[in-house]
């Protein structure tokens, strides 16, 4: 008997509860709902091979990956998080990923044609550094410095000889343009498709650990992030879904993370943020702990002496990181307001999908409660039959056992009803037919009158020699027509003429 073929997707799904524990090591929180909707609707709309079911094709990721990275409104740094965990299920397989990580993804090269001596002397080639608009991709910020000079020195030491360095080896203006620090770093720095605070250098100590280099956050970035993003108390999903990527990618220090609060949030919210951080911070058996000592220690306000060289301080690093991000999403919920979850509405060319997502957010916004959890989903159920469009609408509620439902079987409906619509021109064509069939309705007698002169404007048929022209009947001819009316005969005068 045939089986299910599984997917990369249907496998995810399946094995959340791992993919969710491989995020939360990477230190980023992802959502199954989210990571559905990334890859049925939003990923293979880049229009770079990504199908609807997923892969694992790495080439086919890192493109997803690039497209996402891209700097500015180009970039969608909420779905960071979700391709770099599809990432490293692939680069690391787990058990039940492992059968199906397929094999390189083949590439097509052109054939090498047989090398011609040519008859003169070709142009001269500029090289990399003779290039003045070279079009090179930038790194994601912050951007690296020179690396720091490795001993025992402490971290300002560090910096104050890195920025003697970096004074000395530029050269005039163009030494000091990003693409030129990228050329230069080139030669020195390992291989790497991003610049991190702390990045590994490629060589370990004695202890095993690989070495980290420093590098701090630019002033430009932090403040470009501040102005490209609402206000966290107007909309907390877009400074959330940038820190969630900044944990991860940037692994920021407690100095990196106190700058990021002093820079993107208001004195209110960052002190919220903290509260709410260290009622969450995780005990011996990994729930939320009151001791105050165990607070202080692992989530602590004033700067530590954690030294990020050794394994308790990545460890201690990680942990306050993971908090702080805990405490940004408690903070980032509101009262329970019900009526803001109804006034989510679908708009008129907004997918299902998407909407779902929106409402879903909405929940975890305005309510305490989680609309993924088992226990939610007939809440979610309900809201977004009754609040998805009209013609969706219609269609879901003449479902059987709409109450037991899941909420993708929905989502799968309603994508079928919202591709089956008719397009513009079909909508136009069936209200210029239906106005003509209220028009014929509302005006029968000109519809008639057309009638008429149709079948008077028709060809004539020819008479017999014995038929009448008025009547049609034989015998007899129009002027002797005994049914055509014949004028009244006039009132006779009598004359008289009068004789002398």
């Amino acid at each position: 008997m045939g089986s299910n073929q599984s997917t990369p997707l249907s496998l995810l799904v399946t094995n959340f509860k791992d993919v969710k524990a491989r995020g939360r090591n990477l230190s980023v929180e992802l959502k199954k709902g989210k990571l559905v909707t990334l890859c049925r609707s939003e990923w293979p709309s880049f229009g770079i091979g990504w199908p609807s079911e997923g892969t694992f094709c790495l080439s086919i990721i890192t493109k997803v990956k690039t497209k996402i990275f891209l700097p500015g409104q180009s970039g969608h740094p909420d779905q960071i998080p979700y391709i770099l965990v599809w990432q490293d299920l692939v680069e690391n397989p787990p058990p039940w990923i492992t059968p199906l990580i397929p094999e390189p993804c083949k590439v097509l090269v052109t054939r090498p044609t047989r090398q011609r001596t040519p008859s003169a002397p070709s142009a001269p080639v500029l090289l990399d550094s003779q290039d003045p608009l070279t079009l090179e991709p930038t790194l994601p910020p912050p951007y690296p410095q020179d690396p720091v000079p490795q001993g025992g020195a402490s971290v300002e030491g560090n910096r104050e000889a890195e920025a003697a360095e970096n004074e000395s080896n530029l050269g005039g203006p163009a030494g000091r343009t990003r693409g030129q620090v990228q050329r230069d770093q080139a030669s020195r720095l390992p291989d790497s498709t991003i610049a991190l605070p702390l990045r590994e250098i490629g060589s370990f100590d004695d202890t095993g650990l690989s070495r980290l280099m420093y590098w701090p956050f630019s002033t430009s970035d932090l403040y470009n992030w501040k102005s490209q993003n609402a206000r966290f108390s107007d909309n907390p999903k877009d400074l959330t879904s940038l820190l969630d990527s900044v944990m991860f990618t940037h692994q920021p220090t407690w100095d990196d993370c106190q700058q990021l609060l002093r820079i993107l949030f208001t004195t209110e919210e960052r002190e919220r943020i903290q509260v709410e951080a260290r009622k969450l911070v995780p005990g011996d058996d990994g729930q939320p702990t009151a001791n105050p000592d165990l607070i202080n220690a692992a989530f602590p306000l004033t700067r530590p002496r954690w030294d990020y060289s050794t394994a308790e301080g990545r460890g201690r690093l990680l942990i306050y990181r993971q908090t702080l991000m805990a405490g940004l999403r408690a903070a980032a919920r509101k009262p329970t307001n019900l009526a803001k979850v109804y006034s989510v509405l679908q708009g008129k060319t907004e997918s299902p999908a998407v909407y779902l997502e929106r409402l879903m957010e909405a929940f975890r916004q305005f309510t305490p409660m989680d609309p993924e959890a088992p226990e939610n989903q007939a809440a979610v159920v309900m809201s977004f039959v009754n609040q998805v469009a009209p013609d969706i609408k219609r269609k879901l509620q003449k479902l059987e056992g709409l109450e037991g439902k899941q909420i993708q079987d929905l989502l799968q409906m309603a994508q079928r009803v919202y591709n089956n619509r008719d397009t513009p021109e079909e909508k136009q064509f069936k209200a210029t037919k239906e106005m003509t069939k209220v028009l014929v309705a509302a005006f029968p007698q000109a519809g008639n009158g057309q009638n008429r002169k149709q079948k008077k404007q028709g060809p004539r048929q020819g008479l017999e020699k014995d038929q009448c022209a008025y009547c049609k009947e034989r015998g007899h001819w129009i002027k002797d027509c005994p049914k055509k009316r014949r004028p009244a005969n006039p009132t006779s005068v009598l004359v008289t003429q009068d004789s002398d």
